[in-house]
């Protein structure tokens, strides 16, 4: 089916698959196809391209997600309004040396699963951050989510306490590309003449730290507002720094199961904490409840954080189970196409997030019984699925971040499941 020319090129591919690793993006291969001579763009060719990867040893993958709302893939940011008294901020004026001991002591938290972008400056950026202090040039404001007074979390200000941690503290950094005190260039705080550590430790700073009344979610509306740190938080990032505990180790020991990932193919990116969101949106939809939705999908999601942190909210096993459990499920019925739009083209889209949380709700309802039966009739699942994709209303659903099409959009993925499992029952009754 695939001529030899065909074949020479897709052996580069495979090649360039190989040195990373065995996998390759769909967006080269897609192109690949777009390349090929008109006669050539068959749907049996397509199939038989992946194909051929696969049995080269090339998975490939998708880095694309499609999210719920928006335009053009666009996420939606609204927040819900919240009582303003509810706010409780203080400012306070300190010393250095006051953040200084704080970090001595890790009640400043520096989490590096989280605050892994602690080390975006450069040492000479650092090193000019300290040079401003000994110029007595004031410093921006830091914010602290103050809620335990032992452990602040860092709301915006982490790569000045970084190069304060590393300069003071560690004592790893030496200065370097200094404008203004070039004779101290290569010397470490240790080193320092007394007036200049001095200087230091006694500048002024402001702080403002968010207090310990402040309700959760009115602490995540407000670190999504304050932060600006050179790379913008992803808001699954945030709430790891806002719902540290059994929720973030829960999240964070799912996403790494071999069964997600594999029925995932490998798409979701661990490095901005993408996987776990997914792993989050599975426990809101399936243990948390879609009756708690509101039509704002970031509250939903931070209401389930809160939930998993309760000290009895779920059996940290059975979860685990059952996720693994709808995770072999979704690849058994659906392969790569598991959790994503289908169409008539036979391309294969990106994950759709909507699409995730209705198959994953679907799948963990059904009884092991039915779930098999939809494995033994997946072509035709994938068929009744495609026509579903095909209809103007439920991709309106998808698209829509308000309760109904919320709940609509579960409702026609778990009726088209029924219908299947149904009929299959009721033929074998005629016999």
């Amino acid at each position: 089916m695939l001529t030899p020319e065909i074949r020479d090129d897709l052996d580069k591919i495979v090649a360039a698959g190989l040195r990373q690793g065995g996998v390759i993006n769909d967006i080269t291969v897609f192109n690949f196809y777009a390349g090929l001579r008109a006669k050539e763009k068959t749907e049996e060719i397509h199939s038989a391209i992946f194909s051929y990867l696969e049995e080269n040893g090339v998975l490939v993958v998708n880095d694309g997600v499609e999210i719920e709302g928006g335009e053009n893939g666009e996420s939606i940011s609204e927040i819900r309004p919240f009582d303003p008294s509810k706010i409780d901020i203080e400012m306070k004026t300190m010393e250095l040396s006051s953040i200084i001991k704080r970090i001595y002591h890790k009640e400043v938290n520096l989490n590096t699963d989280f605050q892994r972008k602690a080390g975006l400056w450069s040492d000479q950026k650092k090193s000019q951050l300290i040079e401003s202090i000994l110029l007595r040039i004031p410093l921006p404001a830091f914010y602290f989510d103050g809620g335990d007074s032992d452990n602040w979390l860092i709301i915006d200000g982490l790569q000045r306490i970084t190069a304060l941690k590393e300069f003071v503290v560690d004592q790893t950094l030496v200065l370097s590309g200094l404008e203004f005190f070039k004779d101290l260039e290569g010397l470490g705080f240790s080193e320092l003449p007394r007036t200049f550590t001095r200087r230091i430790e006694e500048t002024n700073i402001i702080a403002y730290i968010v207090k310990s009344g402040t309700p959760s979610n009115v602490k995540y509306n407000i670190f999504k507002r304050i932060n600006t740190g050179g790379l913008e938080l992803t808001p699954q990032e945030i709430r790891h720094a806002l719902y540290q505990g059994k929720a973030t180790n829960i999240c964070k020991m799912l996403a790494e199961k071999a069964e997600f990932k594999e029925a995932t193919t490998y798409s979701l990116r661990s490095d901005r904490m993408q996987d776990r969101e997914f792993v989050l949106r599975f426990v809101a939809v399936c243990y948390y409840g879609i009756d708690k939705y509101d039509g704002i999908p970031d509250n939903y999601l931070n209401g389930a954080m809160d939930f998993l942190n309760q000290k009895d909210s779920v059996d940290e096993k059975e979860l685990e189970k059952a996720f693994g459990r709808v995770m072999v499920f979704a690849e058994q019925i659906m392969g790569r196409y598991a959790f994503r739009k289908l169409g008539v083209d036979g391309m294969r889209r990106p994950i759709n997030k909507a699409i995730y949380e209705a198959w994953c709700r679907s799948l963990h309802i059904l009884s092991d019984e039915d779930a098999k039966i939809l494995i033994d009739k997946k072509e035709k699942v994938y068929k009744k699925f495609m026509d579903l994709c095909d209809s103007y209303s439920f991709l309106g659903e998808l698209k829509a971040s308000d309760k109904k099409s919320f709940g609509a959009r579960f409702m026609r993925v778990q009726q088209m499941m029924e219908g299947i499992i149904n009929d299959y029952k009721d033929e074998c009754k005629e016999f």
